[in-house]
């Protein structure tokens, strides 16, 4: 039996990791093709990944929700308040980030209601589907929300 040292069983974790996220991006950019101009694109995804981990997020439906994100709102991780969401105590990570996906969709859907992006809230289960062209309406409805267009993005 092959018997692997810490050293490499860290070092298999990290290409598999790094293949994943590429395995992301390729998607992201078949449901976008736009996104392949996006040099930046790889390595934002990566730090991501590793932000999502850090923050201690494990579930793969919310990994790669996380990377979704990222894509319409580069390095929305750091920002103070979705920072002191995703870190406050009483529940797991990954329940705070599904807690935290819900009410940031919920609050996209609904911005054109009366006081629906001003006053968010939490709505029903809504679309809980996977579907890729849910994700490129919400990553648009996401950059309004923000107030940013594509040519907004960092760079």
């Amino acid at each position: 039996m092959l018997e692997l040292t810490s050293e490499q069983i860290a070092g298999l974790a990290g290409i598999d990791a790094r293949g994943y996220v590429e395995r992301t991006r390729q998607d992201l950019v078949k449901t976008d093709p736009k996104l392949a101009d996006d040099g930046t694109l790889p390595t934002r995804l990566w730090n991501a990944y590793i932000a999502a981990r850090q923050l201690g997020i494990q579930s793969d439906e919310n990994v790669a929700a996380f990377l979704r994100i990222e894509v319409y709102a580069p390095k929305f991780y750091e920002k103070p308040a979705t920072r002191a969401w995703l870190t406050r105590p009483g529940r797991s990570a990954d329940e705070r980030f599904h807690d935290y996906l819900r009410v940031m969709k919920w609050r996209i859907e609904h911005q054109d209601d009366k006081g629906g992006a001003e006053h968010g809230g939490i709505g029903g289960a809504g679309d809980r589907s996977g579907d890729s062209g849910t994700w490129t309406s919400l990553g648009s409805r996401w950059n309004r929300l923000i107030g940013r267009g594509r040519s907004g993005r960092d760079g």
